[in-house]
This record gives C-alpha cells, sequence and structure tokens, in this order.
C-alpha cells in the first residue's frame, strides 16, 4: 500500500474539521452538559476516564455540529447568486432581483467578475451532458469534481483541501453563533466581545476557502478544454450568433399613472438621443446583453419582458444587426459614464429621439407594454 502523504493531510484535517469545533464546544459547557447527562457522577470522573469520555463527547458533539453548519451553505448559495452577472441572468429570465441584502454580501465577498469561470463550466458541462438529457441532473462544481476523480485524481486533491478548511471554518461558525449569546446569558461580556470579530473573520474564511475550491474546479476542467480540438472549443469555433452583433432593450417604468422611456446619449456623439445598447459579448445570450448595457449605459436595473424586432444598418462599411427588447425598469442606481440618460413620457420621447428606428420602436412598444 502507498502512503500518500496529500490525501493523508486532507484526511486529517476532514478529521479536525469535525473534533476541533466539537472539542471546543464540550469544553466551555462541560458543567452544563455533563451534570445533565451524568448528574452527580459527573464531579468524580477524572483522569483517563475523563480524557475518554472529553474525546468521545467531542467527537459525537463534532458530528452533530458538522450537520448544523452544513445549513450555512444555503446561506453561502444565496449571497453566491446574488453576484452582478447572476443579477443580469436572473432580468434576462425577467426574475426579480435578489434581495439586497444578499447583494451587498456578494459585492463584499465577491469581485465584479467572480462567475466568468463557473459560467465557462457550466457551458463546457452542457456540451457534454446535453446529448445525454443530463445537464440538469449534477450542478456544475460537482460534475468538475467527477471528471476531475476519473481523469486527473492528483487535482482533485487540491479541491478537497480547500473544501476541508472550509467546513472546519463552517462548523466553527456554530460553535460562535452558540457562545456569542450563551456568554450574554451567564454574564461574561468578555467572550461575547471575542467572539463577535471571531465569528465574522470564520464566515469570511470560509466563504473564501469554498470559493477557492469551486474555482480551482472550473480552472483545471477549462484548462483541460483548452488543450481538446474536438471538444466544447471546437464547438464555439463552429457557432453562428445568427448574425446579431447587438443587443439591447426599449425600457420603460411607470410614474404615477403615466408611462416614461428610457433614452440615454451616444457614445461618440452626445448631442444625440439612443436606447441603450452594446455589442454581445463571446458567449453571451443577446437577453443578457440587453441586461447588462442597460445597467452599464443608465444604471438602471431591467427585466426583460419580451422579444422586438431587429434592427439593422451599416457603420463605416460594417453591418451591424441589434435585436431589441421590450424591458421594465426594476430598480434604478448610479452608472460609471459619463454619458447622461433620461426618461420621458412617449411624446416627448419622440421628439428627444434621434433616429427614425428609435422613434418606430418607440411607436411600436407603446401598444405591448403589459396592463397594471
Amino acid at each position: 500500500m502507498n502512503f500518500e502523504p496529500q490525501k493523508f493531510f486532507i484526511g486529517l484535517i476532514d478529521f479536525f474539521s469535525i473534533l476541533l469545533p466539537g472539542a471546543l464546544f464540550t469544553y466551555l459547557f462541560k458543567d452544563y452538559l455533563g451534570l445533565w447527562f451524568l448528574g452527580s457522577e459527573y464531579k468524580q470522573i477524572a483522569g483517563t476516564e475523563g480524557g475518554v469520555v472529553f474525546l468521545f463527547s467531542s467527537y459525537l458533539l463534532g458530528h452533530f455540529i458538522f450537520l448544523l453548519g452544513s445549513w450555512l451553505d444555503e446561506l453561502y448559495d444565496a449571497i453566491r447568486k446574488a453576484t452582478h452577472s447572476e443579477q443580469i441572468k436572473r432580468l434576462a429570465r425577467s426574475e426579480k432581483l435578489s434581495a439586497r441584502w444578499s447583494r451587498l454580501l456578494a459585492g463584499f465577498f465577491f469581485k465584479k467578475d467572480v462567475d466568468r469561470a463557473v459560467n465557462l463550466a457550466v457551458r463546457i458541462k452542457e456540451h457534454y451532458l446535453n446529448p445525454l438529457q443530463a445537464a440538469s441532473a449534477v450542478n456544475a462544481f460537482q460534475w468538475c469534481k467527477a471528471r476531475l476523480t476519473l481523469e486527473h485524481p492528483e487535482a482533485i486533491a487540491t479541491i478537497q483541501r480547500f473544501e476541508a478548511d472550509s467546513k472546519f471554518f463552517r462548523s466553527l461558525l456554530v460553535v460562535l453563533c452558540v457562545i456569542f449569546p450563551w456568554s450574554l446569558l451567564v454574564n461574561r461580556p468578555v467572550i461575547a466581545f471575542v467572539s463577535v470579530p471571531v465569528l465574522l473573520l470564520a464566515f469570511w474564511r470560509y466563504v473564501d476557502q469554498r470559493l477557492k475550491a469551486t474555482n480551482q474546479a472550473y480552472w483545471y476542467i477549462i484548462t483541460l478544454e483548452s488543450q481538446k480540438k474536438d471538444g466544447y472549443r471546437h464547438q464555439t469555433e463552429t457557432t453562428n450568433k445568427d448574425g446579431l452583433s447587438h443587443a439591447g432593450g426599449v425600457v420603460f417604468r411607470r410614474n404615477k399613472n403615466q408611462v416614461e422611456y428610457l433614452l440615454v446619449q451616444a457614445s461618440n456623439v452626445p448631442n444625440e438621443w439612443v436606447l441603450p445598447k452594446g455589442h454581445i459579448e463571446l458567449e453571451e445570450r443577446p437577453q443578457e446583453t440587453a441586461v447588462r448595457e442597460v445597467r452599464e449605459e443608465t444604471g438602471v436595473w431591467a427585466a426583460i419582458k419580451r422579444e422586438l424586432k431587429r434592427v439593422s444598418f451599416k457603420v463605416d462599411e460594417k453591418s451591424v444587426k441589434i435585436q431589441f427588447y421590450l424591458m421594465e425598469a426594476t430598480e434604478e442606481g448610479k452608472t460609471s459614464e459619463k454619458r447622461k440618460s433620461v426618461w420621458l413620457p412617449l411624446d416627448k420621447a419622440l421628439e428627444k429621439a434621434t433616429h427614425n428606428e428609435t422613434r418606430d420602436l418607440l411607436k411600436f412598444v407603446e401598444q405591448k407594454i403589459p396592463a397594471t
């Protein structure tokens, strides 16, 4: 039998992710738990017998704490699904934005481009599993782990190390969530004061290690796929986007009893007023482009309501084909761009719009606005 130090190390971390939180919990609550389970005989336990009881209790409680800690994954998933790119996908599917608290936490813990790796990993997974009609049977992370286990078991060890670290801090969070109210109840303010920053740091570390575990799996799969000539890479080289180059939106909002439309200054000609639109990025769905461009150009989050017509024209001898969507504003904010945007009722929007294509679209959607 070959001894593999890395696997032994991972197993050791997994073991202590159960034992150490259980030991901390047992030590702090030994007097309460001991009297509760063993009664007055608890005071007579000492020496080797006491050590055995302590280890058994630590290991048993550690498993229960580990089980409770798995619920924290739901909180992590809620924050992870509240990133900027996930909001674009939600609105492209005509869904609502995530809760504001989860978006704020996502903005703190995750970079703006954090979803690029997982988005590509999802498309690679779908390329292989769609023919089996099994793309929804397993999520991208589990699929990446399964593939790495079969093809590159040495790579999976790195991912498991990050996972083991995240599980330890996840269990520690459960213990700290009990320690804080307990310390206030028994009048130990120092412990309560110390537990708060430790709890926050433990949650930060848990999120960081879990993110590293998932991203490492995606990076491995993307790197492996880049070396294959007949896999997903071949599909992207032969995919036709139906000639679309841009996507945008006719965005409306209801202001009291009046419908208003959103116009923005053209990027290269400030005195021109147009509909928000932009270039479709590689592997981006047109609906997502429309949501992203509206947000970037105007600071407005808007949900897709329905598909409108396509507009084609030429710019500097290059063909431009734009897919427009009817979109409803759901939340307004600021944009980093210097262009101005304005909300106007239909008659004033028609006057301000520079191009005939814009005016035609505004007239067309007036009858398409869904009833309140």
